[in-house]
């Protein structure tokens, strides 16, 4: 059984739930189903990696956390065409320029949450200063942005 398995390997069904981003709940069902051959009533992405899990009696809890980031996960769409184009390039352009202000910015932005604020703030005026016609509420909204970008402008000259 399933269940057993999994608590063989230390593997809490929350826990698995969580890393499939499915429910609790429904996590139960699908291992009942599992264990009673209903292979179609689950979702095959799960039934992939149960079918791992119980084929592979050596198998521990690490090789089914990496079986699930290596051939489960996916990066969600960044928005751009619905494909990982955006993704590409930043990782090549913090690999090809590591040291750039905008790379350590980068960085920062992903090892600290010294920035979200700012750049909620900031993907807020993106989707702001793109309109024709702004509101009187977006217009103070961007206020502060475009009073940053002229001390910028009057620093750099």
């Amino acid at each position: 059984m399933l269940r057993e398995r999994l608590k063989e390997m230390e593997l809490r069904i929350t826990e698995l739930a969580d890393y499939l981003q499915v429910s609790r709940p429904t996590m139960y069902k699908f291992i009942e189903y599992y264990d009673y051959a209903k292979f179609d009533l689950i979702n095959k992405d799960i039934l992939a990696l149960f079918n791992y899990i119980t084929e592979n009696e050596l198998a521990g809890k690490k090789n089914v956390i990496n079986f699930i980031l290596t051939n489960l996960v996916r990066i969600q769409e960044s928005g751009v065409d619905g494909n990982l184009s955006v993704i590409s390039a930043v990782e090549n352009m913090l690999k090809s320029n590591p040291k750039s202000k905008k790379s350590r910015f980068l960085t920062d932005c992903f090892l600290t949450d010294e920035f979200n604020d700012i750049i909620c703030y900031l993907v807020d005026v993106s989707d702001i200063i793109q309109k024709d016609n702004l509101t009187t509420e977006e217009k103070k909204k961007i206020q502060p942005y475009i009073e940053l970008k002229k001390q910028i402008k009057l620093t750099e000259d």
